[in-house]
């Protein structure tokens, strides 16, 4: 291409891990190399994907072309977020999960959160299980409490108000997070950890199938 430059992705799904990960271990070190209009190129790029974005391809090859498109239904606009069941011994993890499901929604999906009355969807789950993993072993095969996993299990399903139709239905979700106890990490940190990222992980099976 003569008197410039062109970008070509092809689409693909990050993990929720990969995702919140990106940011340290790829743009920034690229916004530090690259000058000229590619960073607010880039940029604009990133507010996309972080948007929920991405491209289909309209037509058939070779005469096709790529189109700009949300990942998300566009035939749907609302959702209600009823707070989750708790079927565990931890207490206030359900407040927490919905909470960050309900940020995760309005910050990257196009859906807006409203009561059930308004809703064109409803989006309801369960915690079902949490519980602690112990990694770490001595040489002996003995456990040792350095490095432990907070292993949370959530069932979830989005149902179409308007039809009856279940969009999405989900069982056994899991999402961990370590945490250091002998470096004074606490259980309730990782679990904080493990709900936004379970929290990203929900929101994006809410996608709209390619």
């Amino acid at each position: 291409m003569t008197g410039g430059w062109f970008i070509r992705m092809a689409p693909c799904r990050f993990s929720p891990s990969e995702r919140l990960s990106m940011n340290e271990t790829c743009v920034r070190p690229l916004f530090r190399r690259l000058a000229g209009p590619a960073p607010a190129i880039l940029a604009s790029l990133c507010l996309l994907f972080s948007a929920g974005c991405g491209y289909t391809m309209e037509g058939s090859a070779p005469t096709g072309s790529y189109k700009w498109k949300s990942l998300y239904r566009g035939d749907i606009h609302t959702v209600a977020v009823p707070i989750f069941t708790n079927r565990t011994y931890y207490r206030g993890v359900e407040f927490g999960l919905t909470k960050a499901i309900i940020n995760q929604l309005e910050g990257q999906s196009p859906y807006k959160v409203v009561s059930k009355e308004e809703a064109d969807t409803i989006l309801i789950g369960s915690i079902e299980n949490v519980h602690v993993r112990t990694l770490s072993l001595d040489g002996n095969g003995r456990v040792i409490p350095q490095e432990q996993l907070l292993v949370l299990n959530v069932n979830f399903t989005w149902k179409d108000l308007r039809t009856g139709k279940i969009l999405c239905d989900r069982k056994q979700f899991e999402q961990t997070a370590p945490y250091y106890p002998t470096l004074g990490e606490t259980q309730f940190l990782a679990q904080q950890q493990s709900v936004e990222i379970l929290a990203l992980a929900i929101v994006q099976e809410l996608q709209a199938d390619w």
